[in-house]
């Protein structure tokens, strides 16, 4: 089935001694059914008689048809593809009508002669100044689609200057496509055999094209040795992440991307055998020492640390397996994940997923949906006849196939009517006076700020996050302390305080959050302080507990105290590609 990422043809054309030629092109052939309508009609010697166009001129109302291109002859392609020589090693780009012709013409006219001469061919063999790559698309096509197209053509374009200028590959594929065109039209016109069919028996560039064509239109992947030297790989993130139950933007792809914390987790959608087994031979020992190691319930820093690894490695070999469609990002699986059902998950009881679920666990997809259609931490689906091993497996295979999401809780701060009397002595309470404590509070962290992670029910250690690029830890330990004496150090800890909450939040915040009863208490109103940057919804718990090594009791005891002013809601993570809208 076409869609708009994929190619509607593949051409390639030169120019040389010989003129501009349209050397290959793939599909080639497109099943039209051709009706002639006859009218017939009396004949009048008074009509006056008008030439009818000749049909071979008319140009369909459209240039597409089942997904290919349709409409334009192999001369005209030739023409309007080659490009002069001041042309060449830029970005090719023309739109003519519902179709889009994007490349990068290559000038091999300098590696050209230059072969020549060193193996003394004759110079009445046809040589070749230039040639261009081309994939037809949809005019409608996105900007991002479109430079895809036009990397794909130069890496493709690079390797084929490459090969010519080592043993003139592209100028022997020619000559053998241009002594097929020339076979065909010798033949009889009765005969109507495609040149192209003939190619793909007798030319490896062609066919190597027909299957960057066919991976790109499948799988979204190409992948090919050009003249059995150079690997090119291509990954289409279009077309690899716009899944049957949704559709991922490649924008959003990368800021997703630059969304990845050390608390991540890395889940593997495929199958860890064959992901290696498609590996290159020439690939990274890092990645597959990565591959190997990685599990839903190892977080990156972890992970960086059983492989030996540099935290900043991890994350760029872990962005490219996400990108390859290979990987995708989650929380580490553990019992304090609140997970519910995606809005995309197929109800249909005969879909080929719930034919595979029971085959796996022998058990019924849509009993198990059930259960999480209502956002309930993982380790009260107590209604699961299932081993926890199980359950665990369970669950990553709904997260493989993006049956499930996580909700993590976010916090919003919110101002509250205040009256005069209120904030004109704000937090100014009987038993603030009397309270015998006495601390001293640093400034409060800023979001760049990376701390250990102290979550109750995670996996995480807690230790310090350490890279090639930030070396930052702090605890409990570097804020104030907490004494029993009285006198003015009180006074002046507690203005420390107020100045710390001015420095993040407006007047109006600060004299909503004074009035809260809380506010009285130094304890508490030191650790809303603390934590007040993180309170825009932005960062979910998970987050502040890596950042700010506080437990998760510690926050939700914070929520119920300064409730007033805290408002909790639930989403996805940006890291997870699926929710943008608060990146």
């Amino acid at each position: 089935m076409s869609s708009k990422s994929s190619p509607l043809s593949v051409i390639l054309v030169s120019s040389g001694s010989k003129g501009d030629k349209l050397l290959f092109r793939y599909p080639f052939h497109v099943e039209e059914s051709k009706e002639i309508v006859q009218k017939c009609r009396p004949s009048n010697p008074y009509a006056l008689h008008v030439e009818e166009e000749d049909p071979n001129d008319l140009k369909p109302a459209s240039s597409i048809k089942h997904g290919q291109l349709v409409g334009y002859s192999d001369k005209i392609l030739a023409n309007i593809l080659t490009t002069k020589t001041g042309l060449c090693d830029r970005r090719f780009e023309l739109t003519i009508d519902d179709v889009k012709f994007v490349g990068q013409p290559t000038l091999v006219q300098d590696v050209n002669t230059k072969w020549r001469q060193e193996k003394s061919l004759n110079r009445e063999s046809p040589t070749m100044i230039m040639f261009n790559l081309v994939f037809v698309l949809h005019a409608s096509a996105d900007f991002s689609l479109v430079q895809c197209y036009q990397d794909l053509s130069k890496r493709l374009s690079l390797a084929l200057k490459h090969e010519e200028r080592r043993c003139g590959y592209l100028s022997h594929q020619a000559i053998t496509m241009l002594t097929v065109h020339d076979e065909v039209a010798s033949l009889p016109e009765d005969i109507g055999d495609s040149p192209f069919q003939l190619m793909l028996s007798r030319s490896k560039l062609c066919r190597d094209l027909k299957n960057v064509y066919d991976g790109l239109c499948e799988y979204g992947v190409a992948h090919v040795h050009i003249n059995n030297w150079i690997e090119v790989s291509f990954c289409l993130p279009h077309k690899v992440h716009n899944l049957d139950l949704l559709s991922i933007d490649p924008d959003t792809m990368e800021k997703s991307l630059a969304a990845i914390r050390p608390y991540h987790a890395m889940l593997l959608l495929a199958d860890e055998k064959s992901l290696l087994a498609d590996l290159p031979k020439d690939c990274s020992p890092s990645l597959r020492r990565i591959i190997k190691l990685s599990t839903p319930l190892k977080s990156l820093q972890q992970l960086s640390q059983d492989a030996d690894l540099a935290l900043s490695q991890v994350f760029q070999l872990v962005g490219h397996m996400v990108y390859w469609g290979k990987a995708t990002i989650i929380y580490p699986i553990c019992g304090s994940n609140v997970y519910v059902l995606s809005p995309h998950t197929p109800t249909d009881r005969f879909s080929p997923l719930h034919h595979e679920f029971h085959e796996k666990f022998n058990e019924e997809l849509t009993k198990v949906l059930a259960d999480f259609s209502l956002p309930t931490p993982l380790s009260e689906h107590t209604e699961l006849s299932m081993s926890e091993a199980d359950k665990f497996k369970m669950v990553v295979w709904l997260l493989q196939k993006r049956l499930l999401v996580q909700l993590h809780m976010y916090v919003f701060l919110i101002t509250t009517n205040i009256s005069p009397s209120q904030a004109a002595s704000p937090g100014e309470t009987k038993e603030s006076k009397k309270a015998p404590l006495t601390l001293t509070v640093v400034d409060s962290p800023t979001d760049g700020a990376v701390n250990s992670h102290g979550s109750s029910g995670s996996i995480l250690d807690n230790t310090s996050f350490d890279s090639d690029d930030h070396s930052m830890s702090t605890s409990l330990d570097s804020y104030s302390t907490m004494s029993m004496d009285d006198g003015p150090a009180r006074g002046h800890s507690r203005q420390k305080i107020l100045e710390s909450l001015g420095n993040h939040l407006s007047s109006s915040e600060k004299a909503s959050v004074m009035v809260v009863p809380a506010a009285a208490n130094l304890a508490d109103l030191k650790l809303f302080a603390r934590l007040c940057p993180y309170f825009r919804g932005k960062n979910h718990l998970e987050e502040i507990m890596y950042f700010e090594n506080v437990n998760r009791s510690q926050i939700r005891t914070l929520l119920d105290k300064f409730k007033q002013v805290l408002v909790a809601c639930q989403h996805q993570d940006a890291a997870t590609i699926r929710y943008k809208e608060f990146l």
